[in-house]
């Protein structure tokens, strides 16, 4: 079994000294991560993706939505399981659409590949 707090970067995120009010909310471990990131200045975006990626690829597993309907998938995904935008420290707003469509759209061209891969 994997330790998907680790797979996703949470460990990384939870023990860096120049985050400590971590543990103190009752945030998800998913908005946490996506704030943590979304603040890094270099590689911010590769971040975002790959943390999106895999709870994309989880909810592939996980979901009761027939997955050869890749729409619906990446609508339902929207739905229940992501949060698409979040306040900075600054409390700016910060949206991730961008990085979702990229993600949804390579995804679509390379379904061959996914549906293979997710048997």
């Amino acid at each position: 079994m994997v330790n998907r707090a680790i797979d996703y970067g949470f460990h990384w995120v939870y023990n860096n000294k120049d985050n400590g009010e971590i543990e103190n909310t009752n945030e998800s471990n998913f908005f946490k991560q996506l704030r943590y990131f979304s603040e890094k200045n270099k590689y911010k975006k590769e971040y975002i993706k790959a943390l999106y990626l895999h709870h994309l690829l989880d909810f592939f597993k996980e979901t009761h939505v027939n997955i050869s309907d890749i729409d619906l998938v990446f609508e339902k995904f929207l739905q229940n399981k992501v949060i698409i935008e979040i306040s900075d420290s600054d409390g700016n707003q910060i949206n991730f659409r961008e990085e979702l469509e990229e993600i949804f759209n390579l995804l679509k061209d390379n379904r061959k590949e996914l549906y293979e891969d997710i048997k």
